[in-house]
């Protein structure tokens, strides 16, 4: 988890950023704006000849307030009258617009679907040239899902802001952009589906920004796109809540640490939204135009996912789960500043950076600190795939190799021995009168005598070589890089140490003594051959009296060293 702390500290850093951005705010550069009354129905054509009697203030100078339906028209005055200047419409998403202007009034259809658009700025703001400012500025808007926000600029404090913007967007949209090609990469090599969810995800949300904003049409492989128009929009933000739960029902192991909340969670975040997206679909092959009754819907599953979302995966956060904690960190900020962003445009009041910026920002967040959390899981996987491999690989006893796992170390070490042409031996260990011990002793008393030569063996080992129990009371122990000679000397060394050493244990006394079978691997050796070798040389100790030490020689004669007997 101190990773995702960290992950805080970088996000909030570039959470700073918006602050260098030019904000709109105070002065908008607008006297006031006037709204054509309800009940009066205008084609742009008639507009210009309204009375005054027609047109009612509105309170708010900074917002196209009052509109019936999402529709209606305003007339603006500019608060400067000294030169040119742009009119801007904030996050315009579906309004449809039409402007007057001075000095030919002729009607200027824009909305951010558009393909002929200027590329030179983002899709943020419509502009709108206002040549002549001591005139007013008439704007027709349809489909609007909120009050729209407006304001007076000259172009290069247009150009400022924007340029703000598009960093700060841009940055925002690098990040999900990056997690996502990764976590994809991570998923072509691993195939694990939790990746793919991950990678989707990230992917969705970014396709939503874009799209939401508008810059997603400028860009030509996604220009096809506008043909959809809001509908698109919705498809994708729906979209990406069903692909987000199933994401988090995998990635925080909701499932079996909170079976009914994720049923639930299920229910409302994915097969609701699913069959709202098949109503959607079935709608435009009907041909019906009216389709007001999604954004409720929707934005009701939104919220209810959300919250139960949250509730989930505290719940299984309380009860252990380290993976929620992480979705914890990275989502309750996205949804609260998702959810304030959502309020704020919808009472129509401008939008502070923060806010602004903070869906993009807190998307990164979100972006980085599950990241972190994949990268905490996968290690977590490792650990536990390392000690199953562990398990499988070592004897329960006494914790040496078993016999699979000293049979893959022996192959291994044939292997370089011939690739590096360095030495290496094998010494076949067996203790002595072993059943007598058993049956005399017990089977405790026997497995503490194992235990005992294993940790005798292991004071006499180097690191690099290998020690493994091979059969009851059978112990093979590989020494890579060691001649005959070598081996022989260790060998020795672990003959009286063990006669030494384990003359009593746990009180009974065995006298424990080894019988060892030394051989150097040969180049015509193979994995069965070394350790069949190695046997005849043990085998050949135990008849000449046990407690010895037999070397087996190149021309398979046998090489005594003054064996020590009992």
């Amino acid at each position: 988890m101190k990773a995702a702390w960290w992950a805080v500290c970088v996000v909030a850093w570039l959470a700073l950023l918006p602050a260098g951005a030019h904000a709109r705010g105070g002065d908008n550069g607008m006297a006031r704006i006037e709204r054509l009354q309800s009940g009066v129905d205008a084609a742009p054509g008639q507009i210009l000849q309204q009375p005054e009697s027609a047109w009612t203030s509105t309170a708010e100078p900074n917002q196209l307030a009052g509109a019936k339906h999402g529709s209606g028209w305003w007339r603006l005055h500019a608060r400067h009258a000294d030169d040119v200047r742009l009119l801007l419409v904030y996050h315009p998403y579906s309004a449809r617009l039409t402007v007057l202007a001075p000095p030919d009034y002729q009607p200027q259809h824009r909305s951010i679907f558009d393909s002929e658009l200027s590329s030179g700025h983002s899709r943020r703001a419509l502009a709108f040239a206002w040549d002549d400012t001591t005139q007013p500025v008439y704007i027709g808007v349809e489909d609007a899902r909120y009050p729209l926000q407006v304001a007076v600029r000259t172009r290069e404090d247009f150009s400022v802001e924007d340029y703000g913007h598009v960093r700060v967007l841009w940055l925002s949209l690098g990040i999900l952009i990056g997690v996502s090609l990764v976590t994809l990469l991570f998923w072509l090599q691993l195939r694990e589906r939790v990746y793919l969810l991950f990678a989707a995800t990230m992917a969705l949300q970014l396709m939503y920004v874009l799209l939401a904003y508008g810059d997603a049409y400028a860009l030509t492989m996604f220009g096809w796109l506008a043909r959809f128009g809001v509908e698109g929009i919705w498809f994708i933000a729906t979209a990406s809540t069903i692909v987000t739960v199933f994401f988090l029902l995998d990635f925080a192991e909701l499932w079996p640490r909170a079976p009914m909340l994720s049923r639930m969670l299920f229910a409302v975040g994915a097969v609701l939204p699913s069959l709202l997206l098949v109503a959607l679909l079935v709608s435009g092959l009907m041909g019906t135009h009216d389709r007001n009754w999604f954004p409720p819907i929707g934005n009701s599953l939104l919220l209810a996912a959300n919250v139960l979302a949250i509730v989930t995966l505290t719940v299984v956060w309380l009860r252990g789960g380290r993976h929620a904690g992480f979705v914890l960190i990275a989502w309750v900020p996205l949804v609260t500043v998702s959810t304030a962003r959502a309020l704020q445009l919808g009472s129509g009041r401008p939008l502070n950076p923060w806010l602004e910026y903070g869906l993009p920002l807190m998307q990164a967040f979100a972006a980085v600190v599950l990241v972190l959390g994949l990268a905490h899981r996968m290690r977590m996987f490792q650990r536990e795939r390392d000690a199953a491999q562990q398990d499988a690989e070592h004897d329960a006893l006494t914790r040496v190799f078993n016999r699979a796992g000293t049979m893959r170390r022996l192959d291994r070490a044939i292997g370089e021995n011939r690739e590096r042409r360095l030495p290496l031996s094998v010494l076949f260990l067996d203790l002595d009168h072993f059943k007598r011990i058993n049956d005399t002793h017990g089977h405790a008393v026997g497995d503490a005598c194992l235990g005992a030569v294993t940790e005798v063996i292991r004071s006499e080992m180097q690191p690099e070589q290998s020690l493994g129990r091979i059969g009851g009371e059978e112990f093979l122990l590989l020494l890579p890089g060691a001649a005959r000679r070598q081996a022989r000397d260790l060998a020795e060394r672990i003959r009286e140490q063990v006669a030494l050493r384990c003359a009593e244990v746990q009180g009974a006394p065995v006298a424990l003594t080894l019988s060892i079978g030394v051989v150097e691997c040969q180049p015509v050796d193979n994995t069965a051959s070394l350790l069949q070798r190695a046997d005849e040389a043990m085998y050949q100790a135990k008849h000449e009296g046990r407690n010895r030490v037999v070397v087996l020689d190149r021309r398979d004669g046998v090489d005594r060293r003054n064996p020590v007997t009992p």
